[in-house]
């Protein structure tokens, strides 16, 4: 499609006056001559211009004449065009009043003129209208005066010119309209002093005098701020610059001018500059160049359009949908584009028109279409320009989604609504601009467009909608309309580039994660009319440095400023009573804050995070800190709870690594799971009497805590309540115990001793897994089950009791107490060394052991049963048929072993790590079930004898055909 060139020359300064004046008689007439001679004062005093650039006559050009009086009279020039100097004769006289010493002449004629005999001041009209005439600076727009008490005169110009140049491929200009951008006014009543030819707007002369005597002019109430350079039939540009001349009131325009053009077959071009304009008399001034393309006029009846290619028609995806029917779909050369002609005036481009048109590149819509209607042009994915018509009142939903090369749009001022999607993943699109029209931008409108930067949003948008501009991570600045006022859930979500944001005080809502992960931003004031900040609003912007909260806030949502690593410091309002959860989580940066006293309640992770900040004060009103609150508060060295907290929750001082100390009210019922875990500074700390619950791993990890005293109406320690308290050395749990839980006290290494209550039922698994230091424990009447691996690698363990009470001791619950080497218990065997429970042998594995006889009513040997590194050798009774996973792990002295016909299972790992076992003679028949893992792997010269009818057997059975080469029959 063809442009329309808007070229204006450098500025070169102002032109000299050069003086030309016609000499002067000596006589002075008192009657009217029958001629004047009039020229011109100097070659830029212009009427026309000849083919030497110097000013000339018209044929039969008209001037007014107040010849020594004030009589208007209407004269002619009598030559022919092209004349500098010439006679002008009276045409017409008029009616004098007063007489005068000297004549005025002034060009071009008009009855309305006034003259002031004391002053020689002309009243005259500037044209609103003036018209374009080839080389000239325009034919009866260019006023011109001239004073002399003589019949010869020299013309003096009134006015200066601005110079436009237009190039173009045979566009015809029909009219060009100036107008100042602060409204000056540019046309209109003036007063000229006739000697000077200075002129002064009559607005700004002021006075009453009906008579306008002693040039007191009043201009009337319409100021006239525009001028229009009518072209009558039109000016046809080509490739040489075509020069227009705009006569101007001598004025500064200071903050520039338009320009508007119409021109055939295209909409009207606009141009402007904020750029200041100094029109002098008598001087031309051009304009720095500029280049425009101009939108053609799609007649009604066509839709235009291009696709790369010269001779493949595009067929839009739907052909009823335009209020019309086609009649052709052509290629035009003179165009330079296709044109889809139908038999009536296309009023809507319908639903899906074109939509997955993959080969369209450009698009031009008629004036006549209201509607571009849903998913009209999405999947378009070559598309890279649309014009949309002016007439264009709604856009609907997904009209332009996923046109993944679409560059820029501009929406008319007619457009009134734009649908959901409208703009959804135009992933190029750099710039919008969108008119005054436009009340809402839809939801979504321009989610993902990943590469706009510029964005203009009419005067009139009142909402914002949710996820607009949702991924726009290059937008870097956006303004926001003092008409705005809701900006919906997020609608800026990870503007990452945004870095300053203005949100005007007309705004009343923004909704939940409007700005959520816009980590660009720096700083924002939100307005004094928001009374609400929803969830989540500013949650990852993680440059916010400053924010402020205006006294209007009542409520501040849960993640509100969740993840702003940078904040500093915040100021929370004193109507605010709720901190919701997550509201200041990961906030790193945060070295203070201040609650307020009206705040009763903390939300669950409120401050998660916040390493940096020291110090904190929760008001005496709080009665709930919500769990992991101030977890990773690594910073923060004290800590007081308030008197009205019954509750503390799971993890609410979580990995707060540098708290020292703590204060937990006598109100206090329950200390919830991993509520201290990881305070690792922590070195003591009290618990009320009224605390009846310590939760799992509420000191998990507390490794400088040295003591703790349980208060007797804890009813449940939880599992991994003291985990990894490696500096604890005593502890004594109380009568109310009932459980103690799994890994309760699992790698407190500094543990010595441990008094168990009598009401405890159950040590959990693992309870006491490597306590290295604890030398005796004296489990009550109350217990009943021992977990597995309860006592495990509790190395300086020397003795243990077990009460009859006990019915269930589960796996290795003593593995690895290898200093244990009095155990005494109705379920030991003779030699007080190992535990049989329901025919299942268990173990403590004592070091000292060295040969073992497993008794007959033995049907099992459980998991770890002689991790025993002293064993050399042991007698397996033929009512033993399964043998579990790592029964004989470590046992590296082990050189020799007979597995009893009964063996059924041999589990995965049994032998592992007997590296000295050489010898192994199993006596079953039927190959045991066994696992490919059985025997140490780094063992060598190892030998399996099995029965000599087994052989066979053996050697292709699971588990056992990997060592097939170790394999020999053995007459048992």
């Amino acid at each position: 499609m063809k442009k329309l060139l808007f070229a204006v020359c450098a500025l070169f300064g102002f032109i000299a006056c050069t003086q030309n004046p016609i000499e002067e008689q000596s006589a002075i007439r008192i009657d009217a001559p029958e001629n004047i001679r009039v020229g011109f004062e100097d070659d830029e005093t212009r009427i026309q211009l000849n083919s030497a650039q110097k000013t000339v006559w018209t044929k039969e050009d008209l001037v007014s004449v107040f010849y020594r009086s004030d009589a208007n009279q209407k004269w002619q020039y009598q030559g022919e065009t092209g004349e500098r100097v010439g006679d002008l004769k009276r045409v017409e006289n008029a009616t004098s009043t007063i007489k005068t010493t000297k004549t005025v002449v002034v060009y071009p004629y008009s009855e309305s003129y006034w003259l002031n005999t004391d002053t020689f001041a002309i009243d005259a009209t500037l044209p609103a209208t003036q018209y374009y005439a080839e080389g000239s600076y325009g034919v009866g727009s260019n006023l011109m005066v001239s004073q002399s008490e003589f019949t010869q005169f020299s013309l003096k110009s009134v006015c200066g010119w601005l110079k436009l140049q237009l190039t173009g491929d045979g566009e015809v200009v029909k009219s060009i309209k100036f107008r100042g951008n602060n409204g000056e006014q540019v046309a209109g009543l003036i007063y000229v002093d006739t000697a000077t030819a200075e002129a002064t707007l009559a607005s700004e002369m002021g006075g009453t005098d009906d008579n306008n005597a002693g040039g007191n002019l009043i201009f009337d109430d319409a100021v006239v701020t525009e001028v229009t350079l009518d072209c009558g039939e039109g000016v046809t540009l080509g490739a040489e610059a075509t020069s227009f001349y705009i006569s101007l009131p001598p004025q500064t325009f200071a903050n520039g001018f338009t320009v508007e053009i119409e021109s055939d077959g295209y909409k009207p071009m606009t141009l402007s500059t904020e750029n200041e304009l100094v029109i002098e008399r008598n001087t031309i001034q051009p304009m720095a160049s500029v280049e425009c393309d101009a939108t053609p006029n799609v007649p009604y009846n066509e839709i235009w359009y291009t696709n790369g290619s010269t001779t493949e028609a595009t067929t839009p995806y739907r052909t009823n949908v335009f209020g019309a029917n086609i009649v052709s779909n052509t290629y035009d050369a003179k165009k330079e584009c296709w044109v889809i002609k139908f038999d009536g005036d296309v009023t809507t481009i319908g639903d899906s028109a074109f939509r997955g048109c993959s080969s369209l590149t450009s698009v031009t819509i008629s004036d006549s279409v209201t509607t571009i209607g849903d998913s009209a042009f999405a999947y378009c994915s070559s598309l890279t320009s649309v014009t949309i018509g002016d007439s264009v009142t709604s856009i609907k939903y997904g009209a332009f989604a996923h046109c993944g090369n679409l560059i820029s749009i501009t929406i008319p001022d007619s457009v009134t609504t734009i649908g959901n999607l409208v703009f959804y993943d135009c992933s190029r699109l750099t710039s919008v601009t969108i008119g005054d029209s436009l009340t809402a931008i839809s939801p979504i409108a321009f989610r993902d467009c990943y590469r706009l930067t510029d964005i203009y949003l009419g005067n009139n948008v009142t909402t914002i909608g949710g996820e607009a501009f949702y991924n726009c991570n290059s937008l870097t600045s956006i303004t926001i309309p003092n008409s705005v006022t809701t900006i919906e859930f997020e609608a800026f979500y990870n503007c990452s580039s945004l870095t300053s944001i203005t949100i005007p005080d007309s705004v009343t809502t923004i909704g939940y994660s409007a700005f959520a992960y816009c980590s660009g931003l720096t700083s924002v004031t939100i307005p004094d009319n928001i009374t609400v900040i929803e969830a989540g609003t500013f949650g990852g912007c993680s440059g916010l440095t400053s924010v402020t909260i205006p006294d209007s806030v009542t409520t501040i949502g849960g993640y509100a400023f969740d993840g702003c690593s940078s904040l500093t410091s915040v100021t929370i309002p004193d109507n605010i009573t709720v901190i919701e959860a997550i509201t200041f989580r990961g906030c790193s940066g945060l070295t203070s804050i201040t609650i307020p006293d009206g705040v009763n309640r903390i939300g669950s992770s409120a401050f998660n995070g916040c390493s940096s900040l020291a110090s904190v004060i929760i008001p005496d009103r709080v009665t709930s800190i919500g769990d992991r609150a101030f977890s990773g508060c690594s910073s923060l060295t004290s800590i007081t709870i308030p008197d009205r907290v019954t509750l503390i929750e799971d993890g609410t001082f979580s990995s707060c690594s540098n708290l020292t100390s703590v204060t937990i009210p006598n109100n206090v019922t329950s200390i919830g799971g991993s509520a201290f875990s990881g305070c690792s500074s922590l070195t003591s700390i009290t618990i009320p009497d009224s605390v009846t619950t310590i939760g799992g791993a509420a000191f998990y990890n507390c490794s400088s805590l040295t003591s703790i005293t349980i208060p007797d109406r804890v009813t449940s320690i939880g599992d991994r309540a003291f985990s990894d308290c490696s500096s604890l050395t005593s502890v004594t749990i109380p009568d109310s115990v009932t459980k103690i839980g799994d890994y309760a006290f699992q790698y407190c290494s500094s543990l010595t001793s441990v008094t168990i209550g009598d009401s405890v039922t159950t040590i959990g698994k693992w309870a006491f897994y490597n306590c290295r230091s604890l030398t005796g424990v004296t489990i009550p009447d109350s217990v009943t089950t021992i977990g597995e691996y309860a006592f495990e690698g509790c190395s300086s363990l020397t003795s243990v009791t077990i009460p009859d009470s006990v019915t269930l001791i589960e796996n290795a619950a003593f593995s690895g107490c290898t200093s244990l080497h009095s155990f005494i218990g109705k379920f030991s065997s003779e030699d007080g060394k190992c535990l049989i429970i329901d025919g299942v042998l268990n173990s403590f594995a004592p070091s000292g052991i060295t040969n073992y006889t497993i008794p007959d009513s033995v049907t099992s040997i459980g998991e770890r049963a002689f991790n025993c590194g002293s064993l050399k050798n042991i007698t397996i009774p033929n009512s033993v048929t399964t043998i579990k996973k790592y029964a004989f792990n470590l046992c590296y002295n082990l050189t020799s072993i007979t597995l009893p016909n009964s063996i059924a299972i041999i589990e995965n790992e049994v032998f592992q790590h007997c590296w000295n076992l050489k010898s192994i003679y199993c006596k079953a028949i039927v190959p045991p079930i066994g696992n490919s893992k059985m025997f140490s792997s780094s063992s060598s010269n190892r030998t399996i004898y099995v029965p000599m009818e087994s052989v066979e057997a053996y050697k292709s059975a699971e588990g056992w055909s990997e060592y097939a080469d170790a394999i020999i029959g053995y007459d048992f």
